[in-house]
């Protein structure tokens, strides 16, 4: 991986000479669509749905120039969304057992197939069958590849990691408990979900218990549908994505909870922020967020406006730089001016580039976001850095892997 940060990195010159017209009519399709002959069950059909219906939905709808423009509850680079959804169930009252593809767009759970004795469970490093719920999360990296070129396979990583944290965050404000499976057959799993070429499993979620009834592989893979209404070009992401080995030990730390689901309807990436100092005890509530950071990552908070702290660059030890630092943080997002108006901005590193470490920043500003949201702060994910100029500023040798910036909108 650390050679694909290297091959991705952002300057002034690159940024200039990759800066295209995009023709938005040629977009590829945000979503995947099983045909209409399959079952399927509304969110709001079945109670024990609405982990599934929280994990991810449209929260907004409009038309930008006659074509349909849709808001998620997870945010994602350019409103691309490269990822798709699909969750197993078993035992759960009130819901057929079998294997679902979550359409938030249609806001339903399309049934692929019903499982009895088998499921795909074999694939995820669990031999019993398992009660609950098993969320899969895959990739469809070229609808950023459409935009972004190679640096897309970061923000495939990211949103998948986004991902992650709205189904954290909804099993949390459900009063359940997720874990992350670390040991995933991906060829297998591919083959068993009938992925076409261009979708890619990433990651998997548990919700639930094992039994200690065995489970079978299935006994033939499930449907193929196209995850994108067309593909062309040279496409390197898929390569890159081929490559690599997944090893996902996420060891998320305790997070403040969550009191309803109004933060996860109206999250919103902000952009209009407003020059106010946050106030103090906002401050120290951020600044200690510092300490949940996962193992993998080391975070610096940049503080530009605060009625408790001083300006400069503070870690998890304190400050390590007094100094009006906003115009400067700017130019290193990439010229993105509105952040010269954020209260603080935090940037993710990681001394190992990995793509669990991208998946863990994007989990961890998910749930910031969903913080900032409970106490009516903007905050907005960014993916967009002059890397090298960055990690010069920091004075780190870590790679950036993420940053937000956070304030008053």
């Amino acid at each position: 991986m650390q050679a694909i940060y290297n091959d991705t990195i952002l300057t002034p010159l690159r940024v200039a000479k990759t800066t295209r017209f995009l023709d938005w009519n040629t977009q590829p399709s945000q979503f995947k669509n099983y045909p209409d002959f399959l079952y399927r069950y509304d969110f709001n059909e079945v109670e024990a749905l609405k982990l599934v219906e929280l994990s991810r939905c449209v929260t907004e709808f409009s038309k930008i120039n006659g074509k349909p423009y849709y808001r998620l509850n997870t945010p994602s680079a350019g409103n691309l969304h490269p990822l798709e959804l699909y969750v197993q169930i078993r035992g759960i009252k009130g819901v057929i057992s079998g294997i679902y593809h979550v359409n938030p767009k249609d806001e339903t759970m399309v049934l692929i197939r019903e499982i009895e004795t088998d499921g795909i469970e074999g694939a995820l490093g669990i031999s019993e069958r398992f009660r609950g719920m098993i969320f899969l999360i895959s990739l469809v990296p070229f609808r950023s590849e459409w935009k972004y070129a190679d640096r897309a396979i970061r923000y495939c990583y990211l949103d998948a990691g986004h991902q992650l944290g709205a189904i954290m965050a909804s099993a949390q404000i459900l009063g359940q408990k997720c874990t992350v499976l670390s040991e995933i057959d991906r060829e297998c799993l591919d083959q068993w979900m009938g992925f076409p070429s261009e979708e890619f499993s990433c990651l998997a979620v548990a919700i639930g218990e094992k039994t200690e009834k065995s489970v079978t592989p299935l006994k033939q893979p499930l449907i193929q549908v196209p995850a994108v209404d067309y593909i062309e070009g040279n496409l390197n992401v898929p390569s890159y994505l081929s490559g690599l080995k997944y090893d996902h030990t996420f060891t998320m730390k305790e997070w403040p909870s969550l009191t309803n689901s109004d933060c996860i309807y109206g999250r919103r990436s902000a952009r209009y922020f407003i020059p106010n100092p946050l106030s103090a005890q906002d401050s120290r509530d951020f600044l200690a967020l510092l300490a949940n950071a996962p193992e993998c990552m080391e975070i610096f908070c940049i503080v530009h406006r605060s009625e408790a702290l001083d300006a400069g660059i503070y870690t998890a030890e304190g400050c390590i730089s007094k100094g009006a630092y906003q115009q400067t943080v700017s130019h290193l997002m990439v010229e993105q001016h509105f952040i010269a108006n954020a209260a603080i901005v935090m940037v993710m590193t990681a001394k190992v580039f990995s793509s669990e470490a991208l998946m863990h920043a994007g989990a961890f500003v998910h749930q910031l976001q969903l913080f900032a949201q409970e106490k009516g702060i903007g905050c907005t994910g960014i993916g967009a850095f002059y890397d090298k100029k960055v990690q010069t500023f920091l004075n780190t040798e870590n790679t950036i892997l993420y940053a937000c910036a956070i304030g008053e909108v």
